[in-house]
């Protein structure tokens, strides 16, 4: 049970540390150009609960 327990706290650690981002920060013209450069797709969050 303890191998267990301890299992699961390290997968959840690790997914945390996996799930990091890093937001861009300017205009919508400046992300799609960085996103086509990186041949990426862009994410517009129109909710944010503040």
């Amino acid at each position: 049970m303890k191998k267990t327990l301890n299992l699961l706290l390290m997968v959840l650690v690790l997914a945390s540390l996996a799930s990091a981002q890093s937001w861009f920060k300017g205009s919508l013209d400046q992300a799609v150009a960085k996103a086509k450069s990186e041949n990426k797709l862009v994410l517009v969050d129109f909710y944010s609960g503040g």
